[in-house]
């Protein structure tokens, strides 16, 4: 090792005290291992790469890695991937979860009329990334998961702004059979059972030409969340409800089935058609009303229940022109989401507040219990094709280029129903509806991307890449009540007022007319329109000491393209962007047994979408364009492979994410001054996990330890709404494993959770926090948490063929 690669190396152990016990035990062995050993392979940008030797921030969890840490669904992978954080909407419920990369985040999407994501998810190579919530795809026979941190929106534009996660499936293999079975008991803590039955089959059609991969699963989750007898009388009425009572409510049972059909028409060409399904259905509430009913207990009036659907079909073709690669991939989803939620608080807490239910009468003009059942329904499709041609990557010269399409629709409808209400005070046409969204959005991206590599020595890299982008967003319904209640409801419909009702025109079905779109002056009503177009970009230079070191610095930026407010006068509201900054380097000591990367990063976010509610009010959350924000911070992952069979791996991100400029939601003081913390992400979150494998007899067997760490949160950005919600707590998980296979046969006992920690993934109130939550009626307030899984034991079996 040269005199400057020494003093690198000891620098970087200077700036990450994290690795010193490990670079010295791993040098302390002496030994030395294949240099391939262990190698990943990755597609982050759009061709193959060794990991080590990609100039981006990534972590990939290969298939080994991810049977190995136990990953079965979306909660499992994202705690060892340090730079990614997540929530769970206010209802908990699986399939409703927002991520950001780097504390990129407001908390502002979930809802149809909301902020798209700012992180781009794929499944192989179609987009996945949803308006209300991420996919939780039940992850077996994947290939591989990467996580790509900072912006992306040259190779993979909208919504990509703060980075991507890519989930790889593993390709059907045409020189030979194989398949798998893999069964699972487990069992919660004093709560639920459940299990897990899983298999795939490999057959080759065609020799060497054509085979086809199907993968199917069904899993049972265990519920862990009870319903406890409660009573509370509202004060208008007088009349007193009761809770439901039952235990270990949160079951779910998740069904889905994969296949893909790998054709080798000749040496240089290859069609893969695939089709994916899964469904999700669940029972009961996954919240927890800690202050009321007692930790993962709650006191709820109406039943819950839901269910996530979803597939995808399509083809990804691969091929030769020359020495130019070809790909082109074009896919559809279709995704169903329906659930039905208590929402009891809202009219118990403005009936004791502000009087509101002495209004809430039946036909008979009664009195009756004001409280709501809130329903949520969403049909969401998806259409994306990309075309992308590449130069040979053994060229010192290298380029890839594409054009890309997508058409995202979403109908979603929100209803708020109160059993009994009289039908001439509810939504027209809707018996018992106090109030109705139901509105038809769609989404359209095109674009046209390039980016170019050059060697400018057989150390030094230059890469140059630039996106044009165009979207165009469109929204229109209706949204209210029978009446004008909080400047929302019939009265401001559009048009003539004719129609089954009366009250005006319906553009959407099951609507009884529209008050979100444009009156045109021939009396037509059109969508509400958000349209823009500019382009994303990235630079990088990366200096390549040797094979096993490299430095890498990059400016790139990303986007969000904007949308439409359904309050507010339906205005529009515009694409935020995102400029990044990052130095990074990479590197692989003791004959690649150690690997050590890091990465500075500042994140500088412009016109950024925040969405809020009036201070003090009830009325439909607005999104306004709110100055800027700041993201700096440090990521760091390590890997430590010992010929002896031990092994640890380490990662963490350190970010500081606050305002720049103060955020003003009406009236002249800011709702959250400059300097104000962005909500959702840590200062800290981390993983390690430590695993020895050594021979017992003829079994090779293994013990393993993972730790994860996650720092306290807070989840909203309004200063006074998120002192009333309170702060979410740092928490450590501890999981462990303990296991054995022999030939094609493996056995693994693991316990997770096994410090049964109650870790927060969210929380929140029911309605308007200055209502919902504490206040002078109420000084705790009905403040809900999500927790993870109390500590689960399991056992498992698999064979391989």
């Amino acid at each position: 090792m040269s005199l400057h690669q020494r003093a690198f190396f000891v620098a970087l152990i200077g700036s990450s005290a994290l690795v010193i016990p490990t670079l010295v035990l791993a040098k302390a062995t002496g030994e030395s291992v294949a240099r391939d050993a262990d190698e990943i392979v990755v597609t982050a940008q759009k061709r193959e790469e060794s990991l080590q030797s990609v100039p981006l921030s990534i972590i990939a969890l290969n298939g080994k890695r991810l049977d190995d840490l136990q990953v079965r669904n979306f909660q499992d992978y994202v705690q060892f991937l340090p730079s990614i954080n997540f929530a769970r909407g206010s209802t908990g419920v699986p399939g409703n979860i927002s991520l950001s990369f780097r504390g990129i985040a407001t908390d502002g999407g979930l809802i149809g009329s909301g902020t798209l994501p700012t992180v781009g998810i794929y499944l192989d190579e179609q987009p996945i990334t949803s308006i209300t919530g991420s996919l939780d795809i039940h992850a077996y026979d994947i290939a591989r998961v990467e996580s790509l941190a900072g912006p992306q929106g040259t190779l993979y534009g909208a919504s990509a702004q703060s980075g991507v996660l890519r989930i790889i499936t593993n390709r059907p293999d045409a020189t030979k059979f194989s398949a798998g079975i893999d069964l699972e008991a487990n069992k919660i803590l004093k709560h639920g059972a459940g299990g897990t039955v899983e298999g795939f089959v490999n057959v080759p059609i065609v020799a060497d030409r054509v085979a086809l991969r199907a993968v199917g699963w069904y899993v049972r989750t265990g519920g862990y969340i009870d319903s406890i007898r409660r009573s509370r009388t509202f004060a208008s009425s007088k009349i007193t409800q009761t809770s439901l009572v039952g235990t270990d409510l949160n079951q779910s049972d998740v069904v889905g089935m994969r296949a893909q059909l790998g054709i080798d028409l000749d040496e240089n060409w290859t069609v893969t058609p695939s089709a994916v399904y899964q469904k999700t259905a669940w029972d009961g509430p996954y919240r927890s009303d800690d202050d009321k009913a007692g930790v993962l207990k709650v006191g709820h009036f109406y039943p819950e229940f839901g269910r996530d659907e979803f597939y995808q079909v399509g083809a990804t073709i691969t091929g030769k022109i020359a020495d130019f690669d070809l790909t082109y991939a074009g896919y559809y989803m279709s995704r169903t989401f329906a659930s039905q939620n208590d929402y009891a608080d809202y009219g118990f807490y403005y009936d004791a507040i502000a009087g509101s239910g002495s209004g809430v009468v039946d036909n008979a003009g009664k009195l009756i219990d004001p409280s709501q059942i809130y329903n949520n329904h969403r049909r969401t499709t998806k259409l994306s094709q990309e075309f992308r041609i590449a130069s040979p990557r053994d060229s010192r010269f290298r380029v890839i280029a594409g054009l890309f399409y997508q058409r995202q629709t979403e109908l979603g409808e929100d209803d708020y129903l109160t059993p009994n209400f009289a039908t001439r005070l509810s939504v027209p046409g809707r018996p018992g509806q106090v109030w109705l969204t139901l509105q038809n959005r769609i989404d359209r991206d095109y674009a046209a991307f390039g980016q170019a590599e050059f060697d400018l020595t057989d150390k030094l890299t230059v890469t140059g890449g630039l996106r044009a982008y165009k979207f165009d967003n469109t929204l229109v319904g209706f949204f209210g009540v029978n009446t004008t209640f909080f400047g929302t409801g019939v009265r401001q419909c559009l048009g003539p007022k004719t129609g089954p009702f009366g009250v005006g025109v319906a553009v959407v079905p099951g609507t009884p007319c529209t008050n979100l779109g444009i009156l045109n002056p021939d009396g037509t009503i059109s969508p509400k329109q958000s349209k823009g177009d500019g382009f994303s970009y990235r630079a990088n230079a990366t200096y390549k000491f040797d094979s096993d070191h490299l430095i890498y610095a990059t400016v790139s930026s990303g986007f969000r393209p904007g949308g439409i407010n359904r309050a507010g006068a339906a205005t529009p509201f515009d694409a935020d962007k995102l400029t990044n900054y990052e130095i990074g380097t990479k590197n692989s000591f003791f004959d690649r047994r150690v690997t050590l990367n890091l990465t500075l990063f500042q994140g500088d976010w412009k016109n950024v979408q925040v969405t809020f509610q009036a201070p003090g009010g009830s009325g439909v959350a607005q999104i306004t364009n709110a100055g800027g924000a700041r993201a700096r911070g440090i990521e760091g992952d390590l890997a430590w492979r010992d010929p002896s069979g031990f092994s640890l791996t380490a990662n963490g991100t350190y970010v500081d994410a606050k305002l720049t400029t103060p955020l003003f939601t009406g009236g002249p003081i800011a709702t959250a001054p400059a300097g104000s913390k962005l909500p959702i992400t840590p200062s800290f979150k981390g993983s390690l996990a430590a695993r020895y494998e050594f021979d017992l007899g003829a079994w090779r067997s293994h013990v393993q330890t993972t730790v994860a760490y996650i720092g306290d949160r807070i989840r909203t950005l309004p200063v006074k709404d998120s002192a009333k919600l309170g702060l979410s707590p740092a928490y450590t998980q501890i999981d462990a494993s303990i296991g054995a296979t022999k030939g094609g046969s493996a056995v693994e006992f693991y316990v997770r959770n096994l410090n049964d920690v109650r870790g927060e993934q969210s929380r929140s109130a029911q309605c308007n926090i200055n209502y919902c939550g504490p206040s002078t009626f109420d000084p705790v307030g009905e403040i809900y948490r999500n927790y993870n899984q109390p500590r689960t034991i399991g056992l498992r079996f698999s064979q391989k063929f």
